[in-house]
């Protein structure tokens, strides 16, 4: 289940942060100090859990294990997430929701849909000037349909990212996206608009702490939509190692009621 994509922003893409916290500020950054930000490979290992009924009538624990790989090259960004899940309760996993209270209640695991992102700065903040870096993603239906780890539908999405920058530690943001969501029979799902507003806030020039909204409108006829609040802790211990520390808790019924994750990126 991917929450933070953009900490996620990065926090993020669900219930995963990564090292988005540090790149969204540096998104922000004037030019020339963000040409002088490293190129090169992030790989982070981010353990989670998220427990809830997620509109369903029975309690549903998801164990999340995602390995992420980020390269960047000055303005481009490319991400790409493979997990592996462990899910008790029945249900089959959509992204941030599940959309089906039917089938098994035992727990069931294997690999997760796999996700590839790509985003592109077009501006550097610059005083009212936000930042803009528009993306697509795609998912990848690697997961298991049969076990309801996954839909085994291909989705696709693409959106916008706009920074802002105020003075030198505060960082707010606005991500708005349009998913296709791959069809199954008999579940009428629903193509929906994904939206993810936020701030960083720079403690000091390693720590950040973020606040985040993040879901989507209803992915299935007669449901809500889904929306859960994010509070995020980054650390980035040197050149190399970056923690981070992230609570969730859910907005709607369909969202899970809570969850937690911590994370580990090595930057290369």
């Amino acid at each position: 289940m991917t929450v933070l994509g953009s900490v996620r922003v990065a926090a993020a893409e669900g219930y995963r942060g990564l090292s988005a916290l540090a790149l969204l500020a540096a998104a922000a950054l004037p030019g020339p100090a963000r040409a002088a930000a490293p190129n090169g490979f992030t790989i982070g290992l981010e353990p989670s859990l998220f427990t809830g009924r997620f509109g369903t009538h029975h309690t549903i624990h998801i164990y999340d294990l995602p390995l992420s790989v980020v390269y960047q090259h000055n303005r481009l960004l490319v991400r790409v997430e493979l997990p592996y899940i462990a899910v008790a309760g029945a249900g089959i996993v959509a992204g941030q929701s599940v959309i089906s209270g039917r089938g098994s209640g035992a727990t069931r695991q294997g690999l997760g849909d796999v996700w590839v992102k790509a985003e592109y700065r077009l501006a550097h903040a610059h005083g009212a000037v936000p930042a803009i870096e528009p993306y697509v993603k795609v998912k990848l239906p690697v997961a298991s349909y049969r076990k309801g780890l996954g839909t085994g539908r291909f989705d696709e999405e693409a959106g916008v990212r706009t920074v802002w920058r105020i003075g030198d530690r505060v960082f707010p943001y606005v991500q708005l996206g349009y998913r296709v969501v791959g069809r199954l029979p008999g579940l009428h799902l629903l193509n929906v608009m994904t939206f993810e507003p936020g701030v960083a806030v720079a403690v000091t020039p390693r720590q950040f702490v973020s606040v985040i909204l993040i879901g989507h409108t209803p992915i299935q006829k007669r449901r809500t939509a889904v929306a859960s609040a994010i509070l995020a802790y980054n650390l980035r211990m040197n050149f190399r190692w970056e923690l981070q520390l992230y609570a969730t808790r859910g907005l709607t019924s369909q969202s899970a009621a809570f969850g937690a994750g911590l994370g580990v990126m090595a930057h290369f």
